[in-house]
């Protein structure tokens, strides 16, 4: 009754689990059943918690510490995914690129309030939702983040030397002489992109959702957003080819094929060749981007066909973008998809499954060609940093 009245989907969860095991998103009524069977076996003596799920959200993080009193926010970190991707498979970004500043203002107030409430005395994080200039609190935990490394080595503060500090029964501004009540960013920028092991995982798939996947994750410094992500992906053991490369795209759905056509557009500028299966090259060819027709693994006496371009190493890119929902109807179509993914996977091809990360990616490509890379040291960086802690 309750997902009925506020609306499909919702976001099921499990108490007292970690790293968003058994989450579920659910968009219709079999896979609510489907979800809360699977949760109930997780932690079947404690309650499973249904929200209503903001689809075209963005997600902003926060890394502070509270001394009881005052609050020394360490960063906002923006998710280059939309909300729904689990902050551990995140590629994140410090500053926040894409948020107003009467945004970034209310998220900051909010974070105050809330560690004031509470009367943190240690480190915590909070997790935001953002829609248009609307705030949302997800939720705020008492602790470390996974966050909190990348965030000292961005900022160029030990955020874990304060706490201890403060733990101990010191007050912020009694440590940190810098103005701590807005954080002030080096004009340089860092991106953290996970890494992941789908392919020593017989049958993983690597589409990314609410419940973490990641086994490892790269950060990376730059001048510019291309400059950080682009070193970031490559570091993480994407080879990616900078231009002149080989994409094959399939994506689910009207809207998010056309939201690909600007990004195969980008694609094409920079020297890509693109293959697309049948109803993904519909679109792209009907909006003039020479791509070549491609058939399905299932399709085997049809050629070209996916599995042999990804055998052959003639595939150096998949964007494969699968719909949301899993009605039955859709379940040959959801196999499809599943098999370019694995197979890529198989083949240490770099996948991508989602539209935010390809549009960010395939501007960056397109920036990086006026850039060079910096390739300087983390101390570097930092010195640059009018630091007065230590």
């Amino acid at each position: 009754n309750f997902c009925s009245t506020i609306g499909y989907p919702v976001l099921i969860r499990p108490s007292y689990v970690l790293s968003g095991a058994a989450m579920r998103v659910a968009y219709e009524e079999k896979q609510l059943e489907d979800f809360l069977k699977i949760a109930s076996e997780v932690s079947e003596d404690h309650p499973v918690v249904i929200s209503k799920f903001l689809e075209d959200a963005m997600e902003i993080e926060v890394d502070g510490l509270c001394d009881g009193e005052d609050t020394l926010i360490g960063s906002l970190i923006e998710h280059v995914e939309l909300a729904g991707t689990h902050s551990g498979d995140a590629t994140m970004i410090i500053p926040p690129q894409s948020i107003p500043a009467s945004v970034e203002a209310k998220i900051i107030h909010y974070t105050r309030k809330i560690a004031s409430a509470l009367k943190i005395r240690g480190p915590f994080n909070i997790q935001y939702l953002v829609k248009g200039h609307d705030v949302f609190v997800i939720e705020c935990n008492l602790r470390a983040s996974r966050s909190m490394p990348f965030v000292s080595k961005i900022r160029g503060m030990n955020l874990m030397t304060i706490a201890a500090s403060i733990l101990l029964g010191r007050k912020i501004k009694d440590i940190w002489f810098e103005d701590y009540t807005y954080p002030r960013y080096p004009k340089y920028i860092g991106v953290k992109v996970p890494q992941f092991s789908f392919m020593r995982l017989q049958g993983a798939d690597p589409v990314l959702g609410v419940e973490m996947l990641s086994t490892g994750e790269v950060a990376c410094i730059g001048r510019t957003f291309s400059d950080a992500f682009i070193k970031a992906l490559l570091s993480a053991e994407n080879e990616i080819p900078l231009q002149n490369g080989r994409a094959l795209f399939s994506v689910g759905g009207a809207e998010l094929k056309e939201r690909l056509i600007p990004v195969a557009k980008t694609f094409t500028e920079i020297g890509y060749k693109l293959y697309a299966t049948e109803h993904t090259a519909e679109v792209l060819l009907k909006a003039g981007i020479p791509v070549q027709v491609v058939y399905k693994i299932r399709e085997a006496q049809r050629k070209p066909n996916i599995k042999d371009l990804l055998i052959n190493r003639e595939i150096d890119l998949v964007v494969n973008i699968p719909q949301t929902t899993t009605i039955e109807k859709y379940v040959e179509l959801l196999q499809d998809e599943y098999e370019i993914r694995r197979s890529a996977v198989e083949y240490n091809i770099p996948v991508i499954t989602n539209i935010k990360l390809a549009e960010a990616l395939a501007d960056a490509l397109l920036k990086i060609r006026e850039e060079e890379f910096t390739v300087i040291s983390l101390n570097e960086y930092i010195d640059s940093l009018p630091l007065k802690l230590w």
